[in-house]
C-alpha cells in the first residue's frame, strides 16, 4: 500500500534511503544523514509515495537538541512532551538518543547534532496517524524555533 506524500504539508519529502559509512560522508554526499539503531542512513529522492507495510510500520519524530536553530539545550522537556502526546494516540513509544547531520552551504561544513528519536510501531498506518506526527512536529518546530522538524515513516523522511 502507498499514500501519496502530496496529501501532507511537508517542506520536502524523500521516499528512499541509502546506507552510508558515516554522518560526515552522508551529509557531504546527500545533504544529511541519521544514525539509527542498526546503521547510518541518508534519505534520497525517490517517488512521491509513502510505502506502508503489511505490518511493523515505524513512525518517528526527531527531537533536536537545539532551540533557535543552533543554540544547544537539554531537550528532555520536549522529549517528555512528545512521548506523552504520542502515548495518548498510540499507547506506547520507544525513544533513544542519536545523532543527525546536514551540510551547511552557508558555513561550508557538516553540522552534527544530537537528537532524540521517538517512534511508534503500527500494524497499519493511516493518513490520520501521519497527521498526528505532523501536528506534533509543527508544535515542536514552533516551540523550539526550528526551521523544520523531521518525521520518518518507515524508510521515508519528511521535513515539517
Amino acid at each position: 500500500m502507498v499514500i501519496n506524500s502530496s496529501l501532507f504539508p511537508f517542506s520536502f519529502f524523500l521516499s528512499n534511503r541509502v546506507k552510508v559509512d558515516s554522518l560526515q560522508a552522508g551529509a557531504k554526499k546527500y545533504g544529511g544523514a541519521t544514525q539509527f539503531k542498526d546503521a547510518i542512513y541518508s534519505n534520497v529522492t525517490g517517488d512521491d509515495n509513502i510505502k506502508i507495510k503489511k505490518g511493523n510500520n515505524t513512525l518517528s519524530i526527531f527531537i533536536p537538541s537545539t532551540i533557535n536553530i543552533s543554540e544547544k539545550i537539554d531537550n528532555s522537556e520536549f522529549v517528555q512532551y512528545s512521548e506523552n502526546y504520542l502515548i495518548r494516540f498510540f499507547g506506547n513509544t520507544y525513544s533513544y538518543n542519536s545523532q543527525g547531520s546536514w551540510y551547511s552551504d552557508e558555513l561550508k561544513r557538516v553540522i552534527i547534532e544530537n537528537i532524540t528519536i521517538i517512534q511508534v510501531t503500527l500494524n497499519k498506518v493511516t493518513e490520520q496517524d501521519i497527521n498526528i506526527f505532523i501536528d506534533l512536529a509543527k508544535h515542536i518546530k514552533q516551540e523550539m524555533s526550528q526551521e523544520g522538524v523531521s518525521i520518518a515513516i518507515n524508510n521515508s523522511l519528511a521535513i515539517v
